[in-house]
């Protein structure tokens, strides 16, 4: 594994502390699981934004080659 160091705000690694502590994670396993999940989503976000601007790219070309 790689090591990252960020800089977060007071209160967001208070919240933080408390998740861990409540779900019985280190602050490390919460932070893997945050960043896990925001890549995973952003991922799936831009595919599926690339698939409807390819879709819609092709759609004007049909109706432009149909006119």
């Amino acid at each position: 594994m790689e090591t990252l160091a960020v800089t977060i705000p007071p209160e967001l690694k208070q919240r933080l502390e408390v998740l861990a502590t409540e779900t019985g994670q280190t602050l490390g396993e919460c932070l893997l699981v945050a960043v896990q999940e925001y890549v995973e989503n952003w991922e799936t976000h831009l595919s599926d934004v690339h698939q409807i601007d390819e879709h819609e790219a092709r759609a004007v070309l049909k109706a432009a080659v149909n006119e």
